[in-house]
């Protein structure tokens, strides 16, 4: 299958919050007022995936201000019709080539086996070391049943 990833744009929110809805409980969901704003104020740093210009995947994300040197995926999400054909990883690795990052962190719930199975074999195909740890604690969502965020860590990276 050929995709094709961009840039997201406002446009793209309405299909955007209908993959996320479609999608859950693999994925959260946020307000539309948030997919909105980052479509207007951080379109730099989220992208889309298309295929027959349907939106099959969305990546959220941000360069930290603390940490210039770093992008901060906050959130991916694959059509379930599409899952197993590498795009996660298409849309991570053009995270960090358009952003040109030498560290790629994102968290990830301890039951997410297929995210975590990626980004192993992200960093090992970077030749990047990986650290992980806590993030978020279960008590820091107040134990309502929001698992812990274990925050992966990848770099530094010489992305070719």
């Amino acid at each position: 299958m050929k995709f094709k990833i961009r840039k997201v744009t406002l446009q793209d929110i309405k299909e955007v919050y209908n993959l996320l809805a479609a999608n859950r409980p693999y994925v959260g969901l946020n307000s539309r007022y948030t997919y909105l704003l980052l479509a207007k104020d951080f379109s730099d740093t989220c992208l889309i995936a298309e295929y027959d210009k349907k939106v099959i995947a969305f990546s959220s994300g941000y360069i930290p201000p603390a940490r210039r040197d770093t992008f901060f995926s906050w959130e991916i999400v694959v059509h379930k019709d599409y899952r197993g054909n590498g795009l996660q990883l298409s849309l991570i690795r053009q995270h960090i080539k358009m952003t040109g990052a030498k560290f790629f962190e994102g968290t990830v719930n301890p039951s997410n086996e297929f995210c975590k199975d990626n980004l192993e074999k992200l960093a090992k195909s970077l030749g990047s070391k990986l650290r992980k740890r806590i993030l978020f604690s279960k008590e820091d969502f107040e134990n309502d049943g929001h698992e812990e965020e274990v925050l992966y860590r990848i770099g530094p990276i010489n992305f070719p």
